[in-house]
């Protein structure tokens, strides 16, 4: 029986939906709120990754946690509830400081607590979930895992947006957020309940599994994995240096309002649904570097595409875009470490790996932050040819040649872990971007009865 259609299975992939609705109607407008609250760009590139960096440091408990816990479900499922009651307290800032610079540390400050949570449950569930599942069926699981995650993040995303959009046509904007965060401590609850029935085996961490982060970093040269670490935690870097700030642009700049906002962010969401277990099944058949290379080189390329038009079709474009290639750079970096580390090392690599990736990410971000205030108005100017001026133009063309430059430099400095098949780029880009994936929601069943019955598989068919 495959590993999907055990109750193990079924337990885990219900948590991560009902979260999954917490990050939908949470998380997602997390900077759409700051805007509102009268952020500057300064204070929502901060908002949106000096509280990862402290969620980063926070896995190092996460991973003492994890080594030294009698239930490691146990200590998961009270930091979801404590989340779950911090989800409550974000709408709350609009009543109690109404906005401008308080409000906006308050929400920096509980989004910050948030994040610790968060830190505190990765090394956790990375560890457990990471023996639950079988090392032949990750790639499968984890990509349908994330789809049905996709599913109900969409869709809290749409209801969400059309909440606010409605509620701030009526001047009740604030009203529409508080809500919009109740509905995000309540699933983040349920999903803490549906994690109590997942298997808790015990696990114990021998004294040569266990390193300092100094002794982590200092084998870069001799690691595959610490090389993985720096390449994937520099491709975020130089995202950082635009990410934080394109709901400020679309918001502000180019005047969208939260409808349409709600539909680009959902665009990207939706996508990400269609081709997740695709990208799942790929990684287990080619190889999660494989991955990573397909989709680094063409995430290089999709800042510049903010060049071109503010046609809000194009930007719908560039969001189906970037969801597709994201969803496999992200499934195929999560699936590298169960794949490259053994299971009493993993909790410890995975917190020393958001140490250097949220220190990264938060020092693009402030790079990004202060070039958007600073850079010489006439360098985005010459940028502007199909566009508005705008001063995060120069933001977009520097982070995508980030992008390219470590893919040349760091991609080929580590190697795949496990044998897999070979396949051109073209080939594998074909098997995601047909429409594929999406038929074998409908018709798989059917597919796989025919294969059965004609007695072989074809290894390219795609559930």
């Amino acid at each position: 029986m495959s590993f999907i259609a055990t109750k193990t299975s079924k337990d885990i992939v219900r948590e991560g939906s009902l979260d999954a609705l917490k990050i939908g109607a949470g998380e997602t407008y997390f900077g759409a709120f700051g805007i509102f609250l009268g952020g500057t760009p300064l204070q929502i590139g901060a908002l949106a990754t000096l509280p990862p960096l402290i969620g980063a440091m926070a896995q190092v408990f996460g991973m003492k946690l994890a080594e030294q816990v009698r239930s490691r479900r146990g200590a998961i499922v009270k930091c979801i509830r404590a989340q779950s009651l911090l989800c409550l307290l974000f709408g709350l800032v609009a009543f109690i400081f109404s906005s401008g610079w308080w409000a906006l540390c308050a929400l920096i400050g509980l989004v910050a607590v948030y994040h610790v949570t968060i830190g505190l449950i990765a090394p956790l569930w990375t560890s457990l979930v990471g023996d639950l599942v079988p090392p032949t069926a990750r790639g499968e699981f984890f990509g349908y895992r994330n789809k049905w995650m996709s599913i109900c993040t969409f869709v809290s995303v749409v209801v969400a947006g059309e909440l606010i959009y409605a509620l701030t046509k009526r001047g009740y904007e604030a009203w529409g957020y508080l809500i919009i965060f109740l509905v995000a401590a309540l699933s983040r609850w349920a999903s803490g309940h549906a994690f109590k029935l997942v298997p808790d085996p015990a696990i114990h961490i021998p004294d040569h599994s266990k390193f300092s982060f100094w002794q982590f970093i200092s084998r870069a040269k001799q690691s595959n994995f610490v090389r993985f670490v720096l390449f994937v935690s520099s491709m975020n870097f130089a995202t950082a240096i635009a990410g934080p700030y394109f709901a400020m642009y679309m918001l502000n700049d180019l005047k969208l309002s939260y409808r349409e906002y709600m539909v680009v962010v959902s665009a990207m969401v939706l996508v990400q649904f269609a081709v997740m277990r695709s990208w799942g099944k790929l990684s287990d058949q080619f190889g999660n570097r494989r991955i990573l290379g397909i989709c680094g080189a063409l995430l290089s390329v999709n800042p510049m595409l903010w060049l071109v038009s503010t046609n809000f079709c194009w930007i719908i474009f560039i969001q189906l875009y970037s969801g597709l290639f994201w969803a496999g750079f992200n499934l195929a970096a999560a699936n590298f470490v169960f794949d490259a580390v053994t299971a009493p090392k993993r909790a410890r690599c995975l917190a020393y790996q958001s140490i250097i990736n949220g220190s990264l990410v938060f020092i693009g971000s402030a790079i990004g932050g202060y070039a958007a205030n600073n850079l010489p108005s006439g360098l985005n100017a010459s940028l502007a040819l199909w566009v508005n001026e705008s001063k995060f133009l120069a933001l977009f063309v520097v982070s995508g040649l980030l992008r390219a430059l470590i893919m040349l430099s760091l991609f080929p400095s580590f190697s795949e872990v496990r044998k897999v098949q070979k396949a051109r780029g073209y080939q594998i880009l074909v098997r995601v971007v047909s429409l594929r994936p999406l038929w074998g929601a409908t018709f798989g069943l059917i597919s796989d009865k025919r294969r059965n019955a004609d007695g072989g598989s074809d290894a390219g068919m795609m559930g």
